[in-house]
């Protein structure tokens, strides 16, 4: 067959060929190695992970490449991503080649991330010859799954910030020499291993100066392994007093995640000569304040207030039964009617009215109608008058009303004609009785009782809070503030819903330089007394904003203002279901209906500001996170003691609303929630 056909066999032996290259550079590209891991599978919140992809290529295989492979790495959503520098690769002599790529990944919040595969693409050509077609291939790493937790809680210091890794700390100032008036830069610097970024600035005080915060400054440094760098905290220093001076030791502390314990880097003190300068300063107001005689507090428990009315049963069935009275009149409206009566006063104006004794029968259901006394029942001499006396007719119209009653006996039994004249007379004598009798007024007593018994206060307190708030006054008296403060809690947590034990433990925090609960203490305690002026000016005492934004309180009692709305509720819906039944229009009574509605959206307004279920008070300063997370960027810095308003809630952390438009998120740890229950 090889005789006959030269050409195929030339053609099979050169697909065989060329088959057996194929496989040969498949076999090849199947040798190259591409593997991701990953330093550690679980960091905390801070610390650095490193991500690793090692790529190893055979020698064969390196020498038949023509182009370097492309690689495209994997995308780190969600948390912050660092190159490190490569390292040459490392030949083997007639060994692989190993080329590594390392990043530093750093993740700002608990919780569990995937990495996706990293992809590397290379061309092998199918044969050895340089015009040989080449074979794509596409390699993917495996996935790999990150997770982070929060620092531990236990042994956490009060003022850590979100700190991680490992520092060390120095500070310096730009002028050995000051002058009083004239600022100076101090500098903190923090270096060491870790993501500088992250680092949040520290507070610092110095008491013989005003500081403010001035600009940051980062330089990153790492190694093919880790991340690490310096940042420096810059604050402009204006001394108030003159002489030698020392700023103290600063103290900044981090979390090392290598021994799993929170660590104090310190600078040492650094001394600074003021000299004389023309600076006038003056006390701060809350120092002022401070510096007086101690505020005065309430003597006794006054009593826990309502925060619902009494028999809310009771009040929903009155609100829902005011309308059916009017309803059934508009019931009886559809029914085919009687002929209307007039009222006996008003038929004494007809004509008709010819007979002494018709006189008498109109004037008798007149007087029945308005007083409830009838003339044939009240026959002896003087009886009707001491009867309309009692109804709170004056004795005149009394007796004269007796006078007429006996003429009309008279008339009736003897037959006078002088009728135009008698009904003139019981036509005034009925308008005279009307404008003296007294009102039936029993609705509107039983309405002023459902209002005292609303505003009036609970059961008195129990003996827990009672010995407490002893306690709290005892430690007072001797000016020991803090014990005062921890007493007066104990009694307000006893009995939230007194407002002295509050406002005691409002004025015992700021005698005792806590900021936040005096805040805490005074709000509780306004919100169940909103007209207390004197909760209002004692927050005016406080530097950071109570008349305004979140924290104002307004002066609305809401039980007082709900009884308001019942009774105008009650007495609309009275008033037009007796004007409709009179076949009346009922449009008055809308001057009672709606403002009844307006007053009890005022009241539930008033209710919900007393509860401050949403809102919260600054304990401790910290700056504000762009995420829920130590290491996020910061923001600004909200006072100790401003109310904020909680948007939301994750986790350990809250998101706050601050006034001028400024949010961000805040550790709940460092506030107070100022909801009522």
């Amino acid at each position: 067959m090889s005789a006959r056909h030269p050409g195929r066999l030339i053609a099979a032996v050169a697909s065989a060929f060329v088959a057996s290259a194929v496989a040969a550079s498949s076999a090849l590209a199947q040798e190259v190695g591409f593997r991701a891991s990953l330093s550690a599978d679980t960091v905390y919140v801070g610390q650095q992970a490193s991500y690793q992809l090692t790529v190893t290529i055979p020698a064969d295989v390196r020498q038949r490449l023509r182009r370097n492979p492309e690689f495209v790495p994997p995308e780190a959503r969600s948390m912050l991503v660092y190159d490190l520098p490569v390292p040459r690769a490392r030949p083997g002599g007639e060994g692989p080649e190993v080329h590594t790529f390392r990043r530093a990944i750093f993740a700002l919040t608990p919780g569990r991330y995937s990495i996706a595969p990293a992809r590397l693409t290379f061309s092998i050509p199918q044969s050895p010859s340089f015009f040989s077609r080449e074979e794509e291939r596409t390699l993917r790493s495996e996935g790999v799954t990150l997770v982070a937790i929060e620092p531990p809680t236990a042994g956490r210091p009060a003022a850590w910030t979100g700190a991680v890794g490992r520092w060390r700390t120095s500070v310096r100032a730009d002028a050995a020499n000051a002058r009083v008036g004239d600022p100076f830069v101090l500098t903190l610097r923090v270096e060491g291993t870790g993501n500088a970024t992250l680092l949040p600035r520290p507070s610092i005080d110095i008491s013989w100066a005003n500081v403010v915060a001035e600009d940051e400054r980062v330089v990153l440094d790492s190694t093919p392994t880790t991340l690490g760098g310096a940042k420096e905290f810059a604050w402009l220093v204006t001394p108030r007093e003159p002489g030698s001076r020392t700023v103290p030791s600063l103290p900044y502390v981090f979390f090392d995640p290598v021994s799993r314990s929170y660590e104090v880097a310190r600078t040492s003190p650094l001394s600074v000569r003021v000299a004389a300068g023309d600076l006038v300063t003056f006390p701060s107001r809350a120092t002022a304040a401070r510096a007086q005689q101690a505020l005065a507090i309430e003597p006794q428990l006054s009593g826990a207030r309502r925060v619902v009315p009494p028999w809310p049963w009771a009040w929903a069935l009155f609100t829902l039964l005011a309308p059916l009275p009017w309803v059934a009149a508009r019931m009886r409206e559809r029914r085919p009617r009687a002929k209307r009566v007039r009222p006996p006063e008003h038929r004494l104006r007809d004509a008709a009215v010819t007979r002494p004794e018709e006189v008498r029968s109109l004037f008798g259901a007149a007087l029945l109608r308005r007083t409830g006394l009838s003339l044939s029942s009240w026959t002896g001499g003087g009886s009707l008058a001491t009867a309309l006396r009692r109804e709170g007719v004056t004795a005149e119209t009394a007796a004269e009303t007796e006078r007429l009653r006996d003429q009309l006996d008279t008339g009736a039994y003897a037959g006078e004609t002088a009728v135009p004249e008698l009904r003139d007379r019981a036509r005034k004598l009925l308008a005279r009785i009307d404008e003296e009798a007294r009102r039936r007024r029993g609705g509107a007593a039983l309405l002023l009782l459902v209002v005292l018994a609303a505003c009036a206060p609970v059961h008195p307190p129990d003996r827990a809070a009672l010995d407490a708030f002893s306690q709290g006054r005892t430690a007072y008296t001797g000016e020991d503030y803090a014990r005062a403060r921890d007493a007066f809690l104990r009694a307000a947590n006893a009995t939230p819903r007194d407002p002295s034990a509050w406002a005691n433990l409002g004025t015992a925090g700021w005698q005792a330089h806590d900021t936040a609960t005096a805040v805490l203490g005074w709000q509780r305690a306004l919100r169940l007394e909103p007209t207390n002026e004197a909760l209002r000016a004692r927050l005016e005492l406080v530097r950071a904003p109570q008349s305004r934004g979140a924290a104002r309180v307004w002066a609305l009692p809401p039980l007082p203002i709900a009884a308001a709305a019942l009774v105008l509720w009650l007495a609309g819906w009275g008033l037009a279901a007796a004007r409709r039944w009179k076949h009346r229009s009922a449009r008055l009574s809308a001057l009672l209906i709606v403002p009844s509605l307006l007053l009890a959206a005022l009241a539930f307004a008033a209710e919900w500001q007393s509860r401050a279920r949403d809102l919260a008070v600054i304990a401790t300063a910290t700056p504000l996170r762009s995420l829920p997370a130590l290491g996020a960027e910061p923001g600004s810095v909200p006072l100790v003691g401003e109310v904020v308003r909680v948007r939301e809630r994750r986790g350990v952390w809250l998101h706050i609303e601050l006034e001028a438009g400024r949010s961000g998120w805040y550790p709940t740890e460092r506030t107070h929630s100022l909801a009522r229950e």
